[in-house]
């Protein structure tokens, strides 16, 4: 569901309309065994969509995500229409999966500290944070990070970390997936060869 949901929430981002007839069978999935969401009578919510539901604004539906340095990360929520899901291959997406809007925690609101003096490595606490879905991302950047540039969006402006971009760039395979229109995708920034997702560091 959550895949699904996620090709909304790129259309509704790229300013790209869905065709929806009521005429074909809406397209629906059972929570519970008994409640319907009908995905195709909802709209994506304009501010940082939930990547479960696509709503926005609901104190419910916001996430929060640890990140062992060994492990899976770890997130937290209390929307209704979570579930759960292999978060490795989520990250990466696959051809019949290519969906990669996964919770995120932001590198720029929680950057990485240097190693302490003498040591290669700085231990840190693993806490919980507040995560950010990969495909708010871009907006979450324009509105909390106004020094960097964003390809696309805000050109003047620091360049964006290479592990803060990782998280903001979409892939062909899932933009295709989606049917987005290729006038209508994300605009790369200099020296991507390709819309290629970084190998995923967890399972």
């Amino acid at each position: 569901m959550c895949s699904h949901i996620g090709q909304h929430i790129l259309h509704a981002l790229s300013n790209t309309p869905e065709n929806v007839s009521l005429k074909e069978p809406v397209c629906f999935f059972f929570y519970d065994y008994c409640t319907l969401i009908l995905i195709h009578l909802l709209k994506v919510g304009n501010v940082l969509p939930c990547g479960f539901c696509g709503r926005s604004r609901l104190p419910e539906c916001s996430i929060t995500i640890k990140v062992p340095a060994s492990s899976a990360p770890v997130w937290e929520t209390k929307c209704i229409y979570k579930h759960t899901f292999k978060y490795g291959f989520a990250e990466t997406g696959s051809k019949n999966k290519p969906c990669r809007n996964v919770p995120l925690k932001c590198a720029l609101c929680h950057p990485a500290l240097p190693p302490e003096p003498g040591k290669s490595t700085r231990r840190t606490p693993v806490v919980s944070v507040n995560a950010v879905w990969r495909y708010n991302m871009v907006d979450h950047i324009l509105n909390e990070h106004k020094e960097y540039s964003v390809p696309g969006h805000r050109l003047p402006g620091v360049a964006l970390p290479v592990v803060v971009w990782m998280g903001v760039k979409l892939t062909d395979l899932e933009q295709t997936a989606a049917q987005i229109p290729k006038e209508h995708w994300q605009v790369g920034r200099e020296g991507d060869k390709e819309n290629v997702p970084a190998s995923a560091s967890h399972t």
